[in-house]
């Protein structure tokens, strides 16, 4: 009867999870596939997730605010709104939750997948935003800062006028 455990578990993923279920795992934690419908931002989406629209906030990135009508927002801004409409409008994406679901505004804190890609990484790696340092969500902060190094190093994006990049953090006692 050791058998019949794990035939209910192969039989529940055939058929499918109920859409209200979190997908978990030690590795990746829990996630939740949603289609983003607008891009408001370089670190801010609306996605449709489990029959609603929730505004998504990319964990870790702060992108510079485009210009909404005659205002022209921060420099850059615009830039990195056309970016990330390019890498996430209109896809099938997958929202991968941290420790604290979400901002004070109500907001969904998420890795945002699409495919392999991580569009938090890819968004701070072109140099279209930086890196918000501190927990609780902090499963990926390591890649993030070292992809904006790159981007920093590159001198892409917001980091085209700016000075040389800082050492990198040096890891162990000396």
């Amino acid at each position: 009867m050791a058998w019949a455990i794990p035939l209910v578990a192969l039989a529940l993923l055939a058929l499918g999870a109920p859409r209200s279920w979190a997908q978990e795992s030690p590795a990746r934690g829990r996630s939740l596939p949603g289609a983003v419908v607008k891009v408001v931002s370089g670190d801010t989406v609306h996605c449709f997730v489990n029959g609603e629209v929730e505004r998504v906030r990319y964990i870790g990135v702060l992108s510079p605010e485009p210009g909404a009508g005659d205002q022209s927002g921060e420099p850059q801004g615009n830039e990195a709104l056309r970016f990330n409409r390019g890498l996430v409008s209109a896809k099938n994406v997958r929202l991968e939750l941290d420790v604290q679901d979400r901002d004070p505004e109500g907001r969904l804190l998420a890795y945002v997948w699409v495919g392999d890609v991580l569009a938090n990484a890819e968004v701070v790696g072109r140099g279209y935003g930086q890196v918000v340092t501190g927990g609780p969500n902090v499963r990926y902060q390591e890649l993030l800062l070292r992809r904006q190094q790159e981007a920093r190093a590159g001198h892409l994006g917001i980091w085209k006028t700016a000075g040389p990049a800082p050492p990198p953090p040096r890891s162990g006692t000396d």
